[in-house]
């Protein structure tokens, strides 16, 4: 655990290094020295076009990606993909996930879309094969999370076991979106007490924190309101990714880059590397959401 808290230390530093002289603030330094992630929520637009996702993925250095499951879809459509991506060197993770999850018609949803990726990985032959599942639940959107929080958590925390147990079972890490904010929600029930962020972080392989805010220093910035996932995710040897926002917002302006711009998100993201490289780095960076990504001005 402690040999791999410092190999991740160690492979930042080599890779500020390496970029010595460019600048830690600079585009070319935040993209190429640190993994990539993107969100890409609209699936049938880009499954496709796939030629043309192919393509600005490879621009934007995106290493991992986060396609949401339209069941709709062949699954040709994904094996093509998939291949073309791994060729690439991209990873595609299958992605899922809604607040309804944790309410009654929640488990039979969750079912559906193992089954079905169960079925999907089966019949493709190795690079054609999701390399993990993701999971973007946000059990706090859901009606009852006001009203029963002790009963919202209980749920949602039998959701993320069970996706552990399947995702296992199908040999795939899986990784979880939860809000930096997560760290300061009690629980108290069967699955024992303490933070659910924490919760979270030690049953997932890998945990996306949606830390939405566009500065990354200062107070109430990326690296201050990740602080404590970075450190557990050190101490559970779980990969935690920094994930940021890249769409238009109305909850206020300090949340999204979207106004701000793609060089001034990369220089954001320079600091946070700098400020963290000698302090549980994070493992990568996710940009939410790929095509809002693709919007943003230079």
């Amino acid at each position: 655990m402690k040999s791999k808290c410092v190999l991740i230390f160690l492979v930042v530093v080599w890779l500020f290094n390496m970029g010595k002289g460019i600048g830690c603030g600079s585009k070319v330094n935040a993209e190429m020295n640190i993994p990539l992630s993107t969100w890409v929520w609209d699936t049938k637009k880009w499954m496709l076009n796939q030629e043309a996702i192919l393509e600005k993925l490879q621009e934007k250095k995106v290493t991992n990606v986060y396609l949401q499951i339209d069941t709709h879809l062949s699954p040709s459509v994904y094996r093509h993909f998939i291949q073309q991506a791994q060729a690439q060197g991209i990873s595609v993770y299958a992605l899922d996930g809604a607040p309804y999850w944790i309410g009654p018609s929640g488990i039979e949803e969750q079912e559906a879309f193992f089954n079905w990726i169960t079925a999907y990985q089966a019949e493709a032959d190795e690079q054609q094969q999701f390399s993990g599942v993701h999971l973007d639940i946000e059990p706090y959107l859901y009606k009852s999370w006001e009203n029963n929080r002790a009963k919202s958590i209980l749920q949602y925390q039998y959701v993320i076991s069970q996706a552990a147990v399947q995702s296992h079972e199908l040999h795939l890490p899986l990784a979880v979106d939860i809000p930096f904010w997560f760290d300061e929600v009690p629980f108290k029930n069967s699955n024992g007490s303490g933070s659910l962020g924490r919760w979270v972080i030690q049953y997932a392989d890998e945990v996306t924190i949606m830390a939405y805010r566009n500065h990354a220093d200062k107070e109430n910035g990326i690296t201050e309101i990740t602080e404590n996932e970075r450190k557990w995710g050190c101490v559970l040897s779980t990969r935690i990714e920094i994930g940021v926002e890249a769409m238009a917002t109305d909850e206020g302006e300090y949340i999204s880059f979207s106004a701000k711009g793609e060089e001034k998100m990369m220089q954001e993201l320079g600091i946070l590397l700098t400020k963290c490289q000698a302090e549980n780095p994070p493992s990568s960076i996710a940009v939410h959401y790929f095509d809002s990504w693709l919007q943003m001005k230079p």
